[in-house]
């Protein structure tokens, strides 16, 4: 049954009392989980039984996970996994959902099919989102009556733990649902990124794909063995990476306090058209941090070594002082 007080009107995070999760395989088991983890009572639907036997097993195993390393208590994790119900029927997952995630396969005939049904199932106010990978809303929710009430959000495996969702807009997508879709993953303790632009891949797929693409190059060519490419990234900027990203470590390794034309070298190699390439000299010309003051960044060099330390000792010292 539809609420009366929230038809046809905008969705804040104070509505969104029950959540539903179409697809329970790689990506849907871990998004429920997370939902349920966050107090939602959650729905995760597939095509058959022994799907959601199998994505429930494997919450069930990221729970307890959890457990180990003290994240919950046994409690809780037993009533997150309470939370979640499971279904076939994917009418009975729309009726009963304030906000539906699909994590189906990256195919864009088979979500347009989905989207369109969801769209004729769900209450008004519901809130449908896609956790596509490479695929933009526009390819496949341009049939949706809901424009503005559809959205991205794509996690990334395994998705009940790595804390970062991107969030994106469609063409329609609403001021009110992209901020309700944030505040949602910030209350289930994600951390939303905002795509402003939408585009194949979006953000961190491209970052992601132009670092695997480089490494894929460098062993063709013979340069590294790839047990030394991938150690090189884990032991380098890998490491540093929890702490800060390029823009980051542009800052707090004082690139913009060199000389102009040492600073402004490296961007001589951007692969870039060229309104990108002159937008990125001028930004770099300019000799400011990206984030904060040189005073403010100064001020938190301290803390970030300790962070380092602490991570050093962990991963790559063992024994007493000085051993």
């Amino acid at each position: 049954m539809i609420r009366s007080d929230l038809k046809g009107s905008a969705m804040g995070l104070e509505n969104i009392k029950r959540v539903g999760v179409v697809g329970s395989g790689l990506m849907g088991h871990g998004i429920a989980l997370a939902f349920a983890l966050g107090g939602y009572p959650t729905i995760m639907s597939d095509l058959g039984e022994d799907a959601l036997k199998e994505g429930m097993s494997k919450a069930k195993a990221t729970a307890r996970l959890f457990v180990h390393e003290g994240l919950v208590t046994p409690d809780q994790a037993e009533k997150a996994i309470q939370r979640i119900t499971t279904t076939t029927e994917l009418e009975q997952l729309a009726v009963n959902s304030d906000f539906v995630t699909e994590a189906i396969v990256d195919r864009s005939h088979d979500k347009r099919e989905l989207f369109n049904r969801l769209d004729e199932l769900c209450p008004p106010h519901t809130i449908i989102t896609s956790n596509t990978s490479s695929l933009v809303l526009s390819d496949f929710a341009s049939d949706v009556r809901r424009q503005d009430k559809i959205a991205l959000t794509h996690y990334f495996a395994p998705p009940a733990i790595v804390p970062g969702v991107e969030v994106a807009k469609g063409p329609g997508t609403s001021d009110e649902t992209f901020e309700t879709t944030c505040d949602l993953m910030v209350g289930i303790k994600h951390v939303p990124i905002r795509v402003l632009k939408e585009l194949p891949g979006y953000l961190l797929n491209r970052i992601q794909g132009a670092m695997r693409n480089e490494a894929y190059r460098l062993w063709a060519e013979g340069v590294a063995t790839a047990e030394d490419i991938d150690l090189g990234i884990r032991s380098t900027f890998g490491f540093r990476m929890p702490q800060e990203g390029p823009m980051m470590h542009y800052d707090v390794a004082g690139i913009w306090r060199w000389p102009k034309d040492v600073r402004l070298a490296p961007s001589a190699g951007l692969e870039l058209g060229t309104e990108a390439s002159e937008k990125i000299r001028q930004r770099l010309e300019e000799g400011t941090p990206w984030f904060g003051t040189p005073e403010s960044i100064e001020a938190s060099g301290e803390e970030r070594d300790r962070t380092y330390l602490r991570r050093l000792k962990d991963q790559y010292w063992s024994g007493e002082p000085g051993e």
